[in-house]
C-alpha cells in the first residue's frame, strides 16, 4: 500500500513563552526490505523555525528545534507519504542490545502482579508462541476505554484496572514478555483504519515488538485490534524501551503559562483516492 498521513499537533498558551525547545519523533522508519520505504516526509513548524536533523540511540529520525523569542501558539504540521507491505521479520539482534528490553523501564514494571498473569503462558515452548498467547489474552481479557488512563500509566495501573489505550495494552504486553525472557519493545506509529476512517480525525498508533529469536528475528504483535499480527496497514515511527523513549512530540519552555494541545491524524491511501 501507499498510505499518507498529515499529523498536526497545535499548543495554545494563555501567555507569552520563550525558549521553547522542541523534539519530534514523527518521521516515519526507512526499512527498506522490511516491509516500509519512506517515499516522503515533509515538516512545517509555526512560527517558522529551522530544525536539526539526527538519529537517537533507538536508530529513531529525531527532529530539534528551538525558538528564542516569545510566542503564545506552536503549530507542528508532518505530511509523510510511506509505502508499506507485510512485515519481514528476519532481523538478527546484537544480545547486547536486547538488554534494554529486558528489563524494567520508564512504564513497564516486573512485579507480582505480571508474574501471575503469565503464569498460563510460560507452558508455551516457542517464544512466537508465548508472545501470541499473551497478546491474545490481552486483546480477549481487557477492555479498550480512553480517558481511564493517561500517558503517564505504567504497566501496573494497567493490568489492575483491565482498561485502557492501545499505548496501555502494549506497556502490558511488554512487561509480561520481559517477564518470562522475551526482549520486547514498544512501537510508536499509525494504523490505517481502512476507506471508512479516511476524512475522519484519528491517533496515532502503538504495538509492540518481541525479539523471537535469531531465525524470526523482531516479531509484531498488536495487542489492542483482532488482527494480532502486523500487515500493509501499519506505518512504524519508532521504537523503544517504552512511551518514554518515542513520544511523537516532546518539549520544554520557559514562562508560567498553561498549555493547550491538540492533536489531528488523518491516514489516507493514496492509490485509492487517485483511482
Amino acid at each position: 500500500m501507499k498510505l499518507k498521513v498529515e499529523h498536526t499537533t497545535s499548543f495554545e498558551y494563555d501567555a507569552p513563552v520563550y525558549e521553547t525547545a522542541t523534539e519530534l519523533r514523527l518521521t516515519p522508519m526507512n526499512r527498506i526490505g522490511c516491509g516500509q520505504r519512506r517515499l516522503d516526509f515533509a515538516l512545517a513548524v509555526t512560527p517558522a523555525t529551522k530544525s536539526y536533523p539526527y538519529f537517537d540511540s533507538f536508530g529513531n529520525s529525531v527532529e530539534y528545534f528551538n525558538l528564542l523569542h516569545s510566542n503564545s501558539s506552536l503549530a507542528i504540521s508532518t505530511v509523510s507519504i510511506v509505502e508499506t507491505g507485510l512485515p519481514r521479520t528476519d532481523e538478527v539482534e546484537d544480545p547486547i542490545r536486547l538488554i534494554d528490553y529486558l528489563i524494567e523501564s520508564r512504564y513497564v514494571a516486573l512485579d507480582n502482579t505480571i508474574a501471575t498473569f503469565v503464569q498460563p503462558f510460560n507452558k508455551a515452548k516457542e517464544p512466537f508462541e508465548q508472545a501470541d498467547h499473551v497478546a491474545r489474552a490481552i486483546k480477549d481479557s481487557f477492555v479498550y476505554v480512553p480517558g481511564v488512563t493517561d500517558v503517564h500509566s505504567t504497566s501496573v495501573e494497567v493490568i489492575g484496572l483491565k482498561q485502557g489505550v492501545c499505548q496501555d495494552f502494549a506497556h502490558v504486553m511488554i512487561a509480561a514478555c520481559r517477564t518470562m525472557g522475551l526482549p520486547a519493545r514498544y512501537v510508536s506509529g499509525y494504523l490505517y483504519g481502512g476507506e471508512e476512517s479516511e476524512g475522519a480525525d484519528r491517533a496515532s498508533h502503538a504495538w509492540c515488538q518481541v525479539y523471537c529469536g535469531p531465525s524470526l528475528g523482531w516479531c509484531g504483535f498488536d495487542p489492542t485490534h483482532d488482527n494480532i499480527y502486523l500487515d500493509e496497514r501499519y506505518i512504524e515511527i519508532g521504537v523503544g524501551r517504552d512511551y518514554g523513549d518515542v513520544p511523537p512530540v516532546r518539549g520544554t519552555y520557559k514562562g508560567v503559562a498553561k498549555e493547550k494541545l491538540s492533536v489531528v491524524v488523518r491516514v489516507t491511501d493514496v492509490d485509492r483516492v487517485h483511482q
